[in-house]
């Protein structure tokens, strides 16, 4: 065994101590912004960044969570374009409009706030021979299913994003009708003829799917007139509806009717009923709703850009989760209609 000396004087081990640290701090020096296993996004990028902005008026929070999430990162070189679509029969063509208007405009990224934009950017930018990077927002449906993306591990394209998990909100919606009313069973939904397919029709898919499986029937109030005559089709139907038909509304988003949501709103509060809605359409009509957090996700989908800004491809970004949901409640509204919470909701919710 070798044996080393001891060190008796106080000063040669100041001098030791010293050396160490000196010795430490220059590799520190050297090494703090080489990457160990992979990519780093922890420094803002100093370039300028001019980020293209596609939603509808219904995912403005999210919009604003992209412009708070890059604040908060300490970006102070972004800059937005932004092209506001309105829903109806040709959003999908003015979406892909939009997306060559970014590409020409030279900006660094384009952010989608719902798959409808996504999916059409993502084919614009194909027709064009454009890799220009999409972060996406998905409320509505499978992004794999729909197209958007090979997998959740890889999209192999040019667009990656965040997405909310249908099954699990779903089955907490269910979940909160009954603890307001375990005797609810028939849930009254607007589907076929109501529904715009592109936006609603999965969701509609995944509810009619789950319902059964906690006790709900689903009673579907269906048309087969022209999208036009949506509004007078909805208002002869729900005028025919009695106390006692259905226990509970829940809106489906995306529908021909534009004013739907509050027209279920006052149908609701005419049976006493609860109606359960999404968060993009409850500031408008209904009782509460559980979703992703819109301002939450804008933020997230920053933390993908970043890596973008960074050097990370898209393709190599997987999709994620929306990381916060949140139970929404319009109190003032479901005491008028004489629909009453549980503390165990109130206590977990957001109170408007």
């Amino acid at each position: 065994m070798i044996a080393f000396p001891k060190i008796t004087s106080p000063a040669l081990t100041i001098a030791i101590v010293v050396l160490v640290g000196l010795i430490g701090f220059s590799l520190f020096q050297i090494f703090k912004n080489v990457p160990l296993f992979g990519p780093i996004t922890s420094s803002v990028t100093k370039e300028e960044k001019r980020i293209g902005l596609l939603y509808q008026r219904q995912q403005i929070e999210a919009v604003e969570g992209v412009k708070e999430g890059f604040k908060e990162m300490g970006y102070t070189n972004v800059t937005f374009e932004e092209a506001r679509i309105v829903p109806g029969p040709d959003m999908l063509v003015e979406a892909e409009e939009a997306t060559k208007r970014f590409v020409e405009q030279g900006v660094d990224l384009i952010f989608t706030g719902l798959e409808l934009q996504a999916i059409s950017a993502v084919k614009a930018t194909k027709e064009i021979n454009s890799d220009i990077p999409i972060v996406f927002l998905v409320n509505f449906h499978d992004p794999v299913k729909y197209g958007l993306a090979e997998s959740f591990k890889s999209s192999e394209n040019n667009a990656t994003g965040v997405v909310l998990n249908l099954v699990e909100v779903i089955q907490k919606q269910l979940e909160f009708l009954k603890k307001i009313n375990p005797d609810i069973k028939k849930i009254g939904t607007f589907g076929e003829g109501f529904i715009v397919p592109p936006v609603g029709e999965e969701f509609y898919a995944e509810l009619k799917a789950q319902a059964p499986r906690l006790g709900f029937e689903i009673v579907e109030y269906k048309t087969t007139v022209s999208p036009p005559e949506a509004e007078k089709a909805w208002y002869e139907i729900a005028g025919q509806i009695k106390s006692g038909d259905i226990d509970a509304v829940y809106h489906i988003a995306g529908h021909h009717f534009e004013a739907q949501e509050e027209a279920e709103s006052k149908l609701a509060g005419r049976l006493g009923i609860p109606m359960v809605a999404p968060l993009e359409d409850l500031p408008n009509g209904g009782h509460f709703g559980y979703s992703g957090d819109f301002t939450e996700a804008g933020k997230q989908a920053v933390v993908m850009m970043d890596k973008i800004f960074h050097g990370i491809k898209p393709s190599d970004i997987p999709l994620e989760f929306t990381s916060k949901n949140v139970l929404m409640i319009y109190l003032d509204r479901a005491q008028k209609d004489g629909i009453k919470f549980p503390d165990s909701m109130l206590s977990i919710s957001i109170i408007k």
